[in-house]
């Protein structure tokens, strides 16, 4: 009898915990700095293992210590760390990329900055919905660096992962089969800083 009870308890947490899970990012406020870092330090690390029987304790300080580590912040807030466990609790049960009010980069350079890492060596920038068919991305930064740039949908599917020259002129292709929320993540060992940001497509 208590083994039925046990199974019985088991199944129905299966359905209501990750429920709560997916609602907690409306609970938790996710600022866009943090969805930033989040996505451009962390979820690369974390995307393969989408399950909604997956969660993380907001409460354990080894992984405080794990986050504050990553993402080169020894003073984040225990708030600040709460938003990080909302934001990878939600990718595990969504398997999907969390921005805040569906922010999105307004086609403009002026507006690239709020999309940068606090440390200046990424980016990691909403463009939207993309309907389908071919795109060139052009990239001119201040710094003379290398950096890798990947473009991938909010439901981790990866168009383009290329390393870029300053030797060589930064314009990257690739190409939509149908209509996809993209995103461009963007990491360098050193600061950098976006001066030009172009996204067209092809015609």
């Amino acid at each position: 009898m208590t083994k039925t009870i046990y199974y019985v308890l088991m199944v129905i947490s299966l359905f209501i915990f990750p429920s709560f899970l997916v609602s907690s990012e409306n609970a938790v406020p996710i600022s866009v700095r943090s969805a930033v870092i989040f996505n451009t330090l962390c979820s690369k690390c974390h995307e393969g293992e989408c399950s909604g029987r997956l969660s993380f304790d907001t409460g354990s300080k080894t992984d405080s210590r794990h986050i504050r580590r990553y993402t080169g912040d020894a003073n984040l807030s225990k708030s600040k760390i709460k938003e990080f466990f909302t934001l990878l609790n939600y990718m595990k049960k969504k398997c999907a990329v969390y921005m805040p009010d569906n922010v999105q980069w307004k086609n403009s350079s002026k507006d690239i900055s709020r999309f940068m890492l606090p440390s200046s060596k990424g980016y990691f920038i909403p463009l939207g919905s993309l309907e389908s068919g071919k795109y060139h991305i052009k990239i001119k930064v201040r710094e003379n660096i290398h950096f890798q740039t990947e473009v991938l949908s909010n439901h981790f599917d990866h168009f383009l992962n290329q390393e870029m020259c300053p030797e060589k002129k930064n314009m990257l292709q690739f190409e939509l089969n149908r209509p996809t929320t993209v995103f461009v993540r963007i990491k360098s060992r050193s600061p950098m800083h976006i001066v030009s940001f172009k996204v067209e497509k092809d015609h």
